[in-house]
C-alpha cells in the first residue's frame, strides 16, 4: 500500500471524528474506515495526529467549550455534558489542565480571547448583512498549522488541481476554512481547508476532499485588507457584535471566509476584500 493511500485512509477518519465529534468514539468503526485492524490502528493514527484518538477527540471538545462558554447562554454544567464529562468537577480539571484557566474565568473574564483594539476606518463595514444560503459543495485542501504557512501550501495544491483539470471558471468561488481559533488552539495544531465550489471526482493520489458546507443563517461581515488583519474583523465579530445581538453561533458548525478577488497575488493587501461568514441560530 502506498504513502498516498494511508494518507487517505486516516483522513478519513480524522473527518469522522470531526463530523459526528458530540458521538461516542467507537473504535471498532474508526478501524473500519481506515481498513486497519483495531489491534494496530491506536498506534497507527498516534504517528499520524501527533495524538492519541482520545486525546485528539478530547482537544477538539474542549477548544469548542471555550467558543461556547463565551458566545452561548448553555452554563457550564451543560457544556460539560456536551464534552462527554460526567460532572462539572471533572470537566473544570480537564479545562485547567488544557488552558490553564478555569471555565468560569473564561466565561466571566475573556481571559482566553480579549477583544482586539480596531481602528474602524469604515463603521459600515463591521455592520453584518444577515443571509440564509444553501448548502455548498465543495472539493478542499487540508493543511494544519500557522495560517501563514498552512494556507499558501493548501491553495498551491488545490489550484494546481484546478487549473490542472480545466475546472476554473469566472463563478467559481475560493472559500477558505479555519476550523480552530488561533487564540485558543497552538498553531501546530490549525487546521484549514482551502476549498473551491467546483464538482470533480477526486482520487487518493489528489490528496483532496470533497466537502459541504453546511446551509442556513449567517452573519456575513465585509473585510477589507490585508488577510492577516482578517483576525480583527473576527475578534468584532465575537466580542462585540455577537454579544450585543440576539443570535447565538449555531452548534458545532464552523465558520468560513470567501475571497471577493479574483487574483489576490495581483491584488494591494489594502484592496482585498473577503466574506466573513457566521453561522448563527
Amino acid at each position: 500500500m502506498s504513502k498516498k493511500h494511508h494518507k487517505e485512509r486516516m483522513n478519513r477518519v480524522i473527518q469522522f471524528i470531526e463530523d459526528n465529534l458530540s458521538s461516542d468514539i467507537d473504535v471498532s468503526q474508526l478501524s473500519s474506515i481506515a481498513c486497519y485492524s483495531e489491534f494496530h490502528f491506536h498506534r497507527l493514527f498516534r504517528c499520524y495526529v501527533g495524538e492519541s484518538i482520545y486525546g485528539y477527540r478530547k482537544r477538539l471538545l474542549l477548544e469548542r467549550a471555550v467558543r461556547q462558554l463565551l458566545h452561548s447562554n448553555d452554563n457550564i454544567t451543560e457544556i460539560s455534558f456536551k464534552c462527554g464529562y460526567e460532572n462539572q468537577s471533572s470537566f473544570n480539571k480537564a479545562f485547567k489542565k488544557q488552558f490553564s484557566y478555569t471555565p468560569g474565568q473564561v466565561r466571566q473574564q475573556n481571559v482566553l480571547i480579549k477583544p482586539l483594539n480596531i481602528q474602524l476606518k469604515d463603521e459600515q463595514t463591521m455592520k453584518p448583512e444577515i443571509k440564509t444560503i444553501e448548502a455548498i459543495n465543495v472539493i478542499g485542501a487540508r493543511e494544519i498549522g500557522g495560517y501563514a504557512e498552512a494556507a499558501p501550501r493548501a491553495w498551491g495544491r488545490i489550484m494546481k488541481f484546478a487549473y490542472s483539470n480545466n475546472l476554473m471558471g469566472k463563478e467559481t468561488r475560493s472559500i477558505g476554512i479555519t476550523h480552530d481559533d488561533p487564540g485558543v488552539t497552538e498553531p501546530d495544531h490549525i487546521r484549514y481547508d482551502a476549498c473551491l465550489d467546483i464538482i470533480a471526482t477526486v482520487s487518493s493520489e489528489d490528496n483532496l476532499k470533497e466537502y459541504t458546507i453546511s446551509g442556513g443563517q449567517y452573519a456575513v461581515f465585509l473585510h477589507k485588507g490585508p488577510y492577516e488583519n482578517l483576525q480583527q474583523t473576527y475578534a468584532f465579530a465575537f466580542n462585540e457584535w455577537l454579544p450585543e445581538s440576539h443570535y447565538q453561533l449555531r452548534d458545532e458548525k464552523t465558520c468560513f471566509e470567501i475571497y471577493l478577488n479574483r487574483d489576490p497575488r495581483k491584488t494591494k493587501p489594502e484592496n482585498l476584500k473577503t466574506e466573513i461568514y457566521i453561522p448563527l441560530e
